[in-house]
């Protein structure tokens, strides 16, 4: 591993099997539709869902969440961040269609890497709505919260949730307007995402609503997030 990624794993342990590989599928796959229909039909037959669109958010939910957590981790860590674009980084893919891990690509600054890492982004989101029928909104609001999401875990790691707020306000800030700005709730004095985006797991047969999910009331969500260890 590159050197600013050993120091990343180090402060963020849970990275660990996000590092592991095998890394043998070349990251440009995520842009390919015909890649992307396979993943998205994938995911269909595991939850048992027809709707190409639930299926199809479902996996980007879980992606999108994968694809960042290094990144995020790094720049938060290190101030670096490995090149985003597709054609420099190669992937682990498990047997079920969904992603493992992301690596490669060499060490740039955060500021150097965003306009790279948006474009990269949009190269997935773009192939992904039309084979999926999803809005491309749709798909850039759940990059939004698994930005917010990653952030306050390594703000945990870090040993202050709030670094992970600070992080992913200022990082959604300049990655343009496509996407929606981060929103957090204060719980007994710890930050949750406040999501602006909904996987749809609760369309499912496998599952209801999340805890955090944008669809249960205000109230019924905090009491959730209170229980949360």
């Amino acid at each position: 591993m590159s050197d600013f990624v050993d120091r990343t794993v180090a402060r963020v342990p849970a990275l660990q099997p996000y590092v592991e590989g095998p890394f043998d599928l070349p990251a440009t796959s995520l842009s390919d539709p015909e890649w992307l229909g396979e993943r998205v039909a994938d995911t269909g037959r595991r939850f048992g869902c027809s709707d190409l669109s639930v299926a199809g958010t479902l996996w980007w939910y879980s992606t999108s969440s994968t694809l960042l957590f290094l990144t995020v981790a790094s720049a938060m860590v290190t101030g670096q961040v490995g090149d985003p674009a597709l054609s420099a980084r190669r992937c682990s893919v498990g047997p079920d269609g969904d992603l493992l891990g992301v690596v490669g690509g060499d060490a740039v600054e955060v500021g150097d890497a965003i306009e790279a890492l948006t474009e990269a982004l949009a190269s997935i989101i773009e192939p992904l709505a039309e084979v999926s029928a999803t809005l491309e909104r749709t798909l850039w609001a759940i990059v939004t919260d698994s930005i917010a999401n990653r952030c306050l875990d390594v703000g945990a790691a870090l040993g202050d949730r709030s670094l992970g707020t600070f992080f992913a306000t200022a990082l959604v800030s300049k990655m343009g307007t496509a996407l929606p700005k981060p929103r957090f709730l204060d719980v007994n004095g710890r930050p949750f995402t406040q999501r602006c985006s909904c996987c749809l797991l609760y369309r499912t047969d496998i599952a209801g609503m999340c805890v955090s999910c944008p669809h249960r009331s205000p109230g019924d969500r905090r009491q959730g997030l209170e229980a949360v260890d």
